[in-house]
């Protein structure tokens, strides 16, 4: 079970961390000319992928042998596979305490911060400021109650727990109507939802650098995919305005960003975000993203290659488990369908060591010597 989950992991990883280096590459030059609504939902290849280990589409190709000349030269298989059953089962449980500990650490991370945004946040009184926010709620067709509150918990404003969060700074009426724009597109859109995906990603994966990667460029993604969806129909005027408010609420703030809360990201990236405020011409990108769909199915394909398990030099104890030279083996025949108990049971044992699960239509060649001394066994 533990090579089982490993394997899982293992192949995830490598298909994962190739495909975040492949879309940051196209990213580089082709997906640029796409909009941002593509290089947004394009990381979700990645994501499905992250998020499901253990799915494969199998397809089995046996291969058949009835006699073999088999070279084995001192190696003692009972050994080794003792040994990496023991290797195993270590990093199996080193990975999953440091998932449980990670978990635990960041659940208490988001009840304290979720407890200090309660005690340092008060309702917004100012009757101007609720008729704006109370409109844009109605303009967005949103029916669920989002408080509107101050806090000092937060620098620039932010949306969190069902609450647009705006630090104690004064605001024009101006500035808040764009600022109340991209905190409720945030929820229209639940960025928060992925947010909260890609944490517990992060937590499952801890120890692979590209996923720290992916949610770097998934966060600003998500950004330049509110702004465009805000400025959508907007002129350059009305553009302009959301880029200052944008601007001057991020030098009120510091440059940090909180992985619990959808807000007007980082300092860092405002040159960017402000350069594709002004830039229209992209194109939709649904057949490249078909295609991309299309190749990333692949992924979740397996294939398994079945051959005779010669069980006969395999096991320890019906002869020297130290072998050397040439030995010819004449096998009998069997699929794990038909196959007597005994053979069926040990078959299962060494695919469960190989991380894989027996199919009927396996072929199983035992040799004539290790298949009389099975049965003398069973009786």
């Amino acid at each position: 079970m533990s090579n089982f989950i490993l394997n899982g992991i293992f192949r995830t990883v490598i298909v994962s961390s190739l495909s975040i280096l492949m879309i940051l590459i196209f990213k580089k030059n082709v997906f640029k000319r796409f909009s941002k609504k593509f290089n947004y939902y394009i990381w979700m290849i990645v994501v499905i992928k992250l998020f499901l280990p253990f799915t494969y589409y199998t397809f089995t190709i046996n291969i058949l042998r009835s006699k073999k000349d088999i070279n084995i030269n001192n190696i003692n298989l009972e050994g080794f596979n003792n040994i990496s059953t023991v290797i195993s089962s270590i990093l199996l449980y080193t990975w999953i305490t440091s998932v449980v500990i990670y978990l635990i650490y960041t659940i208490f991370k988001y009840i304290k911060l979720k407890n200090l945004i309660s005690d340092l946040s008060y309702e917004v009184d100012d009757e101007e400021i609720i008729n704006l926010y109370r409109s844009i709620l109605k303009e967005f067709d949103i029916t669920k109650d989002i408080k509107l509150k101050y806090s000092y918990e937060v620098e620039t404003p932010a949306f969190f727990n069902s609450c647009v969060l705006l630090p104690p700074h004064d605001y024009k009426l101006k500035e808040l109507d764009w600022i109340f724009r991209h905190e409720l597109m945030h929820f229209k859109s639940k960025d928060l939802y992925l947010k909260y995906v890609i944490l517990f990603l992060k937590i499952v994966y801890w120890f692979n650098p590209f996923v720290y990667i992916m949610d770097k460029h998934i966060d600003l993604d998500c950004e330049l995919y509110c702004d465009e969806r805000v400025l959508k129909n907007r002129n350059s005027e009305e553009k302009k305005d959301y880029a200052l408010t944008i601007i001057n609420a991020m030098r009120k703030g510091t440059n940090t960003s909180n992985k619990f809360i959808a807000g007007l990201h980082k300092q860092s990236d405002i040159k960017k975000r402000v350069k594709n405020m002004f830039n229209e011409k992209y194109k939709n990108g649904i057949l490249m993203a078909l295609t991309l769909c299309l190749l990333s199915s692949i992924t979740f394909l397996k294939v398994n290659t079945t051959s005779v398990i010669n069980f006969n030099v395999l096991p320890k104890g019906l002869e020297d488990a130290h072998v050397i030279g040439s030995i010819t083996v004449t096998t009998i025949e069997f699929t794990y369908a038909d196959a007597p108990k005994n053979v069926r049971e040990e078959h299962k044992r060494n695919c469960e060591e190989l991380g894989v699960i027996p199919k009927d239509s396996d072929q199983i060649g035992v040799g004539v010597e290790y298949y009389n001394s099975l049965s003398k066994r069973s009786r």
